[in-house]
Formats: C-alpha cells, sequence, structure tokens
C-alpha cells in the first residue's frame, strides 16, 4: 500500500468523489450542512454515519438506522471494523474503504470475507464453498452423508437406549478443539482451530446433529493465514507467512527497501494490531526479531526527512525545505531529541522512534 486512506462514493449524487482520512479523526457523513461529507441523496439522514481510521481499519457507527455493510443491516448506535476495500452503504448511497490506490474485485472479496468471518460464520461458509474446487465438495459430501446417516440411526434408536456421543472429536483434525458446557444454560461451547472451511462446516454440522444449543468459536487456519497474509500487504512487499502453532504464526519480513510504511519497523505494534484484527489469531512472530528491544529504528527516508547539524545545532528538514526543531510535531510524534546520528520521536501513547538513516536503522549501537 502506498497510497493515502480515502472513503470513495461509488454511486448517487456524488459518485466518483472522496475524502482523506487522518487516524484518529471522527468523521462525520450526512445530508446537513455542518457534516465532513455531505451526501445530498434522498435517503440520506442529516448525520447518517460517523466513521473513523484507525491504523488499517475503519470504524464504522451508524448514527440512523439505514446503514448496511456489505448488505447486511446496521442498527442505529452500533458499530463496527472493516477492512480497506470495504463497502458500506447509508440508504442509497454506497461508500468503499480505500487506500488511495485502483481496488481490485480481489480487494473488495477479501474485505468481505473477513467482516462474515468475524460477523456471520456461516453467510462466510456459504461464500466459501461455492467457490470450492470439485474435490472438496466431493469430501464435504462424503462427511455430512456419514454424519446424517448416523444421525437417522440414532433417531431410530429403541427408547430407553443411549445414543452414541459423536465420534467426530475423536478424528485428528478436530485434536485442537474443545467442548465444554455453559453452567447455567447448559449450552455446548465449542472453542479451537481447525484447518479448513470443510471440517468447519462438518462441525457445525455435527453439532447441531448432537441436539440442544451449540456455540462454535472456532477459526479457521487456513482463513486466519489469508486474512493475515492481506493484513501485512499493508506493511511490507513480499513477506512470506507459514503457520506455526495453532492461532499462532510467523513472518519473514522482506528486505527494507520493501518495507511500506515507517509503523512496517514497529514488529510490535503490527502484532498488536493483527490480533486486534484477525479473529483467532493468538501470536505472530518476526523471524529474526524475536529479541527486539528499546526503542523502535524508523529510516528518516521513509518519512521523506534528512537529517542536517551543524557544530551548535541539529534539526530536520523535509523535501520542501520546513526545518523541524526539538518540540515540533511530525508524522512520527513529536521531537524530544536531536542528535548528529539521527532524531528520537515520541507519540501520544509514550511509544518512542528512533530516526535515523537506513544502515543505522539496521543496527542497535551508538552513533
Amino acid at each position: 500500500m502506498s497510497g493515502y486512506p480515502r472513503l470513495l462514493v461509488a454511486n448517487g449524487l456524488h459518485a466518483g468523489a472522496s475524502v482523506m482520512l487522518a487516524e484518529g479523526h471522527a468523521l462525520k457523513i450526512g445530508s446537513a450542512a455542518g457534516a465532513d461529507l455531505i451526501l445530498a441523496d434522498h435517503g440520506v439522514a442529516p448525520h447518517h454515519a460517523t466513521v473513523t481510521f484507525d491504523g488499517s481499519r475503519l470504524l464504522v457507527h451508524a448514527m440512523s438506522d439505514g446503514v448496511a455493510v456489505f448488505g447486511r443491516p446496521l442498527k442505529s448506535g452500533a458499530q463496527t471494523y472493516v477492512s480497506y476495500g470495504a463497502t458500506f452503504g447509508l440508504g442509497p448511497t454506497l461508500l468503499q474503504f480505500s487506500h488511495g490506490e485502483q481496488l481490485a474485485h480481489e480487494d473488495a472479496r477479501r474485505a468481505e470475507y473477513a467482516w462474515l468471518l468475524r460477523h456471520a460464520p456461516l453467510a462466510w461458509l456459504r461464500k466459501r464453498f461455492v467457490t470450492l474446487p470439485l474435490g472438496a465438495w466431493i469430501a464435504i459430501a462424503v462427511v455430512v452423508l456419514a454424519l446424517a446417516l448416523a444421525h437417522a440411526l440414532n433417531l431410530f434408536a429403541p427408547r430407553g437406549q443411549s445414543r452414541p456421543a459423536s465420534a467426530l472429536l475423536d478424528q485428528p483434525a478436530y485434536r485442537h478443539v474443545q467442548v465444554n458446557t455453559e453452567k447455567d444454560t447448559g449450552r455446548r461451547i465449542y472453542e479451537g482451530y481447525v484447518q479448513t472451511a470443510g471440517e468447519l462446516g462438518a462441525l457445525s454440522f455435527d453439532a447441531r446433529a448432537q441436539g440442544g444449543t451449540a456455540i462454535l468459536r472456532v477459526a479457521v487456519i487456513d482463513a486466519m493465514q489469508e486474512q493475515l497474509s492481506d493484513f501485512l500487504d499493508k506493511y511490507y512487499r513480499g513477506a512470506t507467512l507459514r503457520a506455526a502453532e495453532p492461532g499462532a504464526f510467523v513472518a519473514t519480513a522482506p528486505a527494507a527497501d520493501a518495507y511500506l510504511l515507517p509503523e512496517s519497523w514497529d514488529y510490535a505494534r503490527v502484532e498488536r494490531l493483527a490480533r486486534a484484527q484477525v479473529d483467532g489469531l493468538r501470536k505472530l512472530r518476526f523471524a529474526g526479531h524475536e529479541n527486539d528491544s528499546g526503542p523502535v529504528r524508523v529510516p528518516l527516508e521513509m518519512l521523506g526527512l534528512n537529517l542536517l547539524a551543524t557544530n551548535h545545532s541539529a534539526w530536520l528538514v523535509d523535501a520542501q525545505g520546513a526545518r523541524f526543531f526539538i518540540g515540533s510535531r511530525i508524522q512520527m510524534g513529536r521531537i524530544i531529541r536531536l542528535e548528529k546520528c539521527g532524531a528520537t520521536v515520541q507519540q501520544d501513547d509514550g511509544t518512542t522512534y528512533v530516526l535515523t538513516t537506513a544502515k543505522r536503522a539496521a543496527t542497535t549501537g551508538p552513533c
């Protein structure tokens, strides 16, 4: 991702218009003159929704009825996170969350899958099944028919004879799934991980066949890896990803010239954002950076800045010649220290970054 986050108007009277998003700023959308993004389409309320850009996601807060995310209504007062490529409607007007570049159909599809997996897993399953190859369909059909046959035989078992417990969870594919019973309600809660969408579908069918109410909190590892790979594409060009233990992945970052954002060097922050966005993700490790400690080191070049120094002072300068001294605020935060070999900046949350040359960013020694 090389562009800036934007909200695009996809249809209606203002089709083609866009507004740039600033992190942490609440953008009011509606038909009133005081809205940040004014939509004059019939059916748009004066203050229809508020959106807030948060790192790599967009928080959509419905202020009125008539807000729909991927065609699914969002009640007034409700809010939800969506990722790049996502679309949502305000009455008849459709908006899309973009990163300033031309979005492909694949971007929108991935965003929809990620949202459905979090909020409507059965709808996600239906959409995933449509794209499954013939071999996978056959395998799923065999499993479903076998479970249906077993359930039918149990229904016709003689009265008084206890039904045998399901043997599905004894299979290796479900070794990372546990079942607990909620004390107050008696509901069965399935928690853990399976590898494929087909295995999750079979588990859902089996849970229904057992009778009663069941809650599935089971993540699909293949889907998690796909979502996580899409997430890392915002920060790195060509990063590789492999699964470790269930719920954990190991990423191998590319060469420094393939880092796309200043925050790409902040591996701990990238992991926090990934865990917030990808359901079921417990841990993301970066190979070769497991023992990183101290302030994050970021190349000045990523911010379009150079360091100038004399015997008496030092300052940062951008491409337009603007100078930044101690106390100045730049993209990464407020400058709290300037030296001949770099600068130290601090964000509002206390996170500290050391800005230096690309060569020095790869080291941790003194200037």
